[in-house]
């Protein structure tokens, strides 16, 4: 687990309250109604998931495989495939809470694709859509009352990442949310078929008290990579290949020279990434031997904050780089860096956003082992295999068949025109197609951020729009990191820690304000015993009790 470079501020500390506020409100709901609230272990182990059925509707150019590999296009598939003849609803209205990382779209009224959205889908789909930065408090709000929307995207995470930290989720879920189970488990997900395309790792994060709490928003399970700047190393005649730290080091080195404007690497929390990996750092923790350890309690981590001290002191990292919202994107685009520590989801944004024209050329870097002797195992996802899930209102049983109706239209797998058209909208207002991929409109990048993929969406491909090489170079990277790739294990096994839901925020910022004074010069590398020990002593040691119960229980060694 890394941290992101960024110290806590007024807002992040405002943020983090409300989010905690919202676990107090919650606590009033855990009493409530009907259906077990039974959060343990072994209820979460025994619950039926939805059978997993591949779609056959689109073959890929680069097939994925069970262990995470994505099934990567060079193309969109032209024509689409048409998946329905005919609205999944016939009318009424659906409302959603949901997010958005862009900025909030034109009301309905003024939203060609929402009204068009609406006709396709056969209904009037009200939407509260919200910014990412808003999520937390706006979530809070949202709960504090009866008035709930039919689907609703809980707020997982603060506007820095660090996960929301709400409380008692569960509960509030059991009592005011629908158990899926009867209508999802098992082979009765074969009713909603673009449903049972979702892989079953994604299922398993929707599971709580005993039953099946929303459908998920799936994503690839390759975690956070080092991206590079291939085109303008090779200029330089750099290796980019470093094959262990001291030829990393010496990389970072070579790439960087200030009075050119350019620097190795956009800030320091990549670089604490990167090198974590190649000492073999658990990722966010190891469970050995019946005993759980969290990454920053051990030696690796220690190891790591103290060659990126030595990096930071060396100028190879952007000299803004701890200024609040650093655009660390534009940096890495416009060559001012030739390495960001980004999601394999950032690969098409890079590509759509460059400003070096047809040259542009990026590619992943392998953490090589500390010493030489090969490649290090890379960390998945610390979300897992989702991005978020949506939970149901509670409803009666034909509601909820047809709300499950219009999310099997908004899972249509890539490939098909509906995939295209919830994504892109309608082409000539919303999108052109160039070099067999679809390309934005400023109408479509407008209209089209309805927040409506993060209610549910089709299991992730690699794609980048117009660039069948970087498709390539995207696909072959995933395919030589996904099959060693190391879980966190609290993750892997769907644990559930109430603690550790409530105070993410306040254990992630002690960790992230103390690493970052340390890079930064602010306090010496000795302080990180301080760091451990108010982590420990502010919930991390109650997390750890909680999260090893489970395992024990659970049987798992």
């Amino acid at each position: 687990m890394s941290y992101l470079h960024r110290r806590v501020n007024r807002r992040t500390l405002l943020s983090g309250a409300t989010a905690l506020a919202a676990g107090s409100l919650l606590a009033g709901c855990g009493d409530g109604g009907a259906g077990g609230n039974d959060n343990s272990a072994q209820a979460n182990q025994d619950v039926k998931l939805p059978a997993y059925v591949p779609s056959t509707v689109v073959t890929p150019d680069l097939p994925g495989n069970a262990n995470g590999l994505l099934n990567a296009f060079r193309a969109y598939p032209s024509p689409p495939v048409a998946q329905f003849s005919a609205p999944p609803m016939k009318g009424g209205t659906v409302s959603a809470f949901v997010l958005t990382g862009s900025p909030v779209p034109p009301p309905k009224g003024n939203n060609p694709f929402w009204q068009e959205l609406d006709r396709r889908l056969g209904v009037d789909l009200r939407l509260t859509i919200t910014p990412s930065a808003e999520m937390a408090t706006k979530f809070s709000a949202l709960i504090t009352g009866d008035d709930l929307p039919d689907l609703i995207v809980p707020a997982l995470f603060l506007p820095n990442g660090v996960p929301a930290g709400i409380g008692n989720l569960p509960q509030w879920m059991g009592a005011k949310c629908t158990d899926l189970t009867p209508h999802l488990g098992g082979d009765a997900v074969k009713e909603y078929p673009n449903l049972a395309n979702i892989p079953t790792a994604a299922w398993k994060q929707c599971v709580y008290n005993g039953g099946i709490y929303g459908v998920p928003v799936p994503r690839g399970v390759a975690g956070t990579l080092m991206f590079r700047r291939d085109d303008v190393i090779a200029k330089l005649g750099v290796d980019p290949d470093p094959k262990s730290f001291a030829e990393f080091r010496d990389f970072c080195v070579k790439v960087t020279d200030a009075k050119a404007n350019r620097w190795a690497i956009v800030n320091a929390g990549g670089l604490m990434h990167l090198i974590q990996q190649m000492v073999g750092a658990p990722n966010g923790w190891r469970w050995d031997g019946g005993k759980l350890t969290h990454v920053v309690e051990t030696e690796e981590f220690r190891k790591a904050l103290s060659d990126v001290v030595d990096l930071y002191k060396a100028g190879v990292v952007h000299p803004d780089s701890f200024a609040n919202n650093a655009p660390v994107k534009r940096w890495f685009n416009a060559g001012e860096a030739m390495l960001t520590a980004d999601r394999y989801t950032a690969w098409p944004q890079f590509y759509a956003e460059n400003i070096a024209g047809p040259s542009f050329k990026i590619s992943g870097m392998r953490p090589p082992k500390y010493d030489g002797g090969g490649w290090a195992p890379t960390w998945q996802s610390n979300a897992g295999s989702i991005n978020n899930f949506t939970v149901f209102k509670k409803a009666d049983e034909g509601r909820v068949k047809d709300l499950l109706k219009l999310c099997d239209y908004l899972a249509a797998p890539f490939g098909t025109a509906e995939w295209l058209f919830r994504r892109y909208g309608q082409d000539g207002p919303h999108y052109t197609m160039q070099n067999g991929g679809p390309v934005y409109t400023q109408a479509g990048v407008s209209q089209t951020a309805l927040g409506i993929r993060y209610i549910v969406d089709a299991p992730d491909t690699i794609f980048i729009p117009g660039r069948p090489e970087a498709t390539q170079t995207s696909y072959d990277y995933q395919k030589t990191i996904i099959d060693t790739s190391v879980p966190d294990p609290v993750v892997a096994n769907n644990l559930f820690s109430d603690e550790w839901s409530r105070k993410q925020p306040v254990l992630g910022q002690i960790v992230l304000n103390g690493q970052n004074d340390i890079i930064a010069g602010r306090q010496p590398l000795s302080q990180l015993d301080q760091v451990i020990s108010d982590w420990r002593s502010q919930g991390g040691d109650k997390v750890r009790a909680e999260f090893t119960e489970q395992l024990q229980k659970s049987g798992i060694r």
